[in-house]
């Protein structure tokens, strides 16, 4: 009985250690983007199979004013927003140089969007705010250059809730209006790829 019990405690033993060696700690760090004005960092830690990831990334942040030459008419419009997330990513080999990988995260942004429009007789102004919490599924490849270099795609249909407020001034006319909603599909940018370096 202590003959077997010893030997399945060495044997318990070697598999913890075989798989601890295997379930080599890594961590990532690297640069996202799914178009030119949004784009943000990812910091991943755990093990090459398994790892948890963080993100913070820049919506469609940008601004632009036009006006005529008669200095009566234009147009302004300024975009901001961040979004962080939090999820989990499981990876398995299919070649030597090629990653499938899939997880989830749970995310939240934030946007701000105010314009304005004017003539020499009108003028309109709107300005909102959003918030919008969401669970995404991740399902993406990696493409590893060697150990620390990799280049990553990845799909995220989304499951979001907006809410928020708005407020419009036409002349002289104040409209204030709440924003809510649901949304499911992988928005406006369907491909988020992803540089990293890996250590």
């Amino acid at each position: 009985m202590k003959k077997t019990l010893l030997s399945l405690l060495l044997l318990g033993a070697t598999i913890t250690t075989a798989f601890a060696q295997e379930e080599e700690k890594r961590q990532e760090v690297g640069i996202n983007f799914s178009s030119l004005n949004s784009f943000g960092f990812t910091y991943k830690t755990g093990t090459s199979k398994n790892l948890w990831r963080f993100n913070v990334l820049a919506l469609n942040i940008n601004s632009f004013e036009t006006e005529n030459d008669d200095n009566v008419t234009g147009n302004d419009q300024s975009n901001i927003g961040a979004q962080i997330s939090i999820g989990k990513e499981f990876r398995k080999a299919i070649t030597k140089n090629l990653e499938f990988r899939y997880g989830f995260d749970v995310a939240f942004s934030y946007t701000h969007l105010k314009s304005s429009n004017s003539t020499a007789t009108d003028s309109f102004e709107r300005e909102s705010t959003v918030y919008t919490p969401s669970v995404a599924g991740v399902i993406g490849v990696n493409y590893v250059f060697n150990d620390n270099l990799a280049f990553g795609v990845e799909l995220l249909p989304r499951f979001s809730y907006r809410t928020g407020d708005f407020t419009e001034t036409n002349n002289t006319v104040v409209t204030n209006g709440d924003i809510s909603g649901y949304n499911f599909g992988f928005g406006n940018s369907p491909a988020q790829l992803s540089l990293s370096y890996r250590f």
